[in-house]
């Protein structure tokens, strides 16, 4: 193995020799392996399989979608009787689960603290297929009623309340004033609904309470079937159903089946798709990059190679000699792209909007696409870095040593270097359009007119406990916060609401005087204190929206 250990000094030599091209090389390698495993590993871990429940990619939802209505989606949650109907009636899942989330007043120890309870059915954990941690899961039983009251805890607030202690398994915790008893901790990717606990409830056909909790239907879309094909046979239920429930329905609708990945995702699909594309050019202009530096390089040394072969060097021993260096200069790209990687999905992750990927992703480093971006990238040393010396051999050895490095061979007339650099430059015009296209788009964002000022405004929200039932309480409640808040040093104003705009909020048709129209305008209204209003608008002129503004408060 002397020859191989020789080969490796002298190639670490010759790189270093011209420090300049090498640091180039290596940091555009990196640049291209790294960019392009951290975004794909996202994509991978958000798009592709970002549910750890069986059957992900096949979950699905029901949406009744309003067509008089410009904007999309729709409603996803049904009335009780009315879930019951679509469970029964459809013929598309192989199974489902519903549930519902609402907030819990935990009262056990020290002062009260709401938690995010996912209130489900009891088939919930068997028809996702995930086993506890600790305990056991919720079954049908515990929905029954007369049944003990029970819950199970997330990972998360298993270690933030109780630093992972198994032994409170067993144990009663008081929520909304009723000892409930633990019996079980879900992994740390079991995050449904984004809830901290979850509770087994039962759905009752005849519920006609209108406070009662409406559920999402979740089902698992049969094999064979496409979100399109399996449409039509839920819209012949929803028309049977609008019958039956017709003050849930609007007058004209549409069915529609959403799967849950693109619930939770939306139209972040498409930023990560487009970054996807943008760091792929990336990864093309590394690689062209790195091929030209290498064909001036390997061009230059034209010479070198006719003199060793004059004196006796075979053709293997030159290339295994030009072998190694492209392989050291591969390699050491390769590694720091690894590190790239590994450190920019950590700032990726940190950076991205806890809202625009499920709760459930687990974001990690994906070695398949590391070792793909890897092996480009030492196909494109290669190739290049071996090409001017086996077309060197084609040529008569003294052409070289009479040009004395002036260059008049092929590879000295640039036809490859100038196709290299052509396809460099269209890539590099490519991605910097992209990227002043998307910066744009930021900045006319982030100078959107939210219809309010959110500098140096704070939010909070209040869940009452059973001590404050009826509205005048929670009124006068509100009334008197909202004075002690007012005289803090440092509170300029103070305003309580029942949801903070633009979210939530009652959804209303309605008119402005003197102002025409062809289609429904629709918006949202909130009630909050000093009589704050904030209207949504759809399609509205500049003129409207004026107008109302000046409303505003009155």
């Amino acid at each position: 193995m002397d020859w191989l250990w020789q080969d490796v000094r002298y190639g670490f030599r010759t790189l270093l020799k011209d420090r300049g091209s090498l640091s180039m090389a290596i940091l555009a390698l990196a640049l291209g392996i790294g960019s392009t495993t951290a975004i794909f590993s996202v994509i991978d871990n958000v798009l592709l399989e970002p549910f750890p429940y069986r059957g992900g990619p096949r979950l699905t939802l029901i949406q009744i979608h309003d067509s008089s209505s410009t904007e999309p989606g729709g409603r996803p949650a049904f009335a009780q009787p009315e879930f019951l109907d679509y469970q029964e009636q459809n013929h598309i899942f192989d199974g489902s689960m519903g549930g519902t989330q609402d907030r819990a007043l935990w009262t056990t120890t020290g002062p009260p603290e709401s938690v995010d309870r996912g209130l489900v059915t009891g088939n919930t954990f068997e028809f996702l297929g995930i086993n506890p941690l600790f305990g056991r899961y919720l079954t049908p039983a515990d929905a029954k009623p007369g049944s003990a009251p029970v819950f199970v805890m997330s990972y998360k607030l298993w270690q933030k309340r109780f630093l992972g202690d198994p032994t409170i398994i067993g144990k009663n915790f008081t929520f909304d004033g009723k000892p409930t008893t633990l019996i079980g901790i879900m992994p740390k990717r079991f995050t449904l609904w984004g809830a901290e606990i979850w509770q087994a409830i039962q759905i009752n056909h005849a519920e006609t309470d209108p406070n009662a909790p409406w559920f999402l239907l979740l089902g698992h879309l049969k094999p064979g079937l496409t979100l399109k094909s399996a449409e039509p046979d839920v819209r012949i239920v929803a028309a049977r159903l609008a019958k039956r429930y017709p003050k849930f329905y609007p007058k004209k609708f549409d069915v529609r089946l959403i799967s849950l990945t693109d619930l939770v995702v939306g139209k972040f699909r498409e930023t990560l798709y487009l970054i996807l594309g943008a760091v792929g050019l990336l990864l093309l202009i590394a690689c062209a990059n790195v091929a030209n530096l290498l064909l001036a390089k390997a061009t230059a040394r034209e010479k070198e190679f006719a003199i060793r072969s004059s004196l006796g060097a075979g053709r293997f021993r030159v290339i295994r000699q030009l072998l190694i260096e492209s392989l050291l200069l591969a390699f050491s790209g390769a590694a720091l792209g690894g590190v790239f990687a590994w450190g920019g999905l950590q700032a990726l992750v940190a950076a991205l909007p806890k809202s625009t990927f499920p709760d459930e992703a687990q974001i990690s480093l994906n070695w398949r696409v590391l070792a793909a971006t890897v092996a480009i990238a030492i196909l494109t040393a290669l190739l290049f870095g071996l090409a001017p010396a086996l077309g060197s051999f084609t040529k008569n050895l003294s052409d070289p040593l009479k040009a004395g490095g002036r260059g008049n061979s092929g590879f000295r007339r640039g036809r490859l270097r100038n196709a290299l650099i052509v396809v460099e430059v269209a890539l590099s015009l490519i991605l910097l359009t992209g990227a002043g296209l998307m910066m744009r788009s930021f900045f006319l964002e982030r100078q959107a007119d939210l219809g309010m000022n959110p500098q140096k405004l704070l939010t909070t929200q209040i869940w009452f406990n059973k001590g404050y039932k009826t509205a005048d309480q929670q009124a006068r409640f509100a009334r008197e916060l909202t004075s002690r808040l007012e005289n803090l040093p440092g509170v300029a104003s103070v305003t309580a609401a029942v949801d903070f705009p633009p979210f939530g909020g009652i959804s209303t048709d309605f008119e402005a005087a003197g102002k025409t129209h062809s289609e429904k305008w629709k918006g949202r209204w909130h009630s909050a204190s000093h009589s704050v209003v904030l209207w949504r608008f759809h399609r509205l002129h500049q003129d409207l929206r004026q107008s109302c503004n000046s409303d505003q408060g009155a």
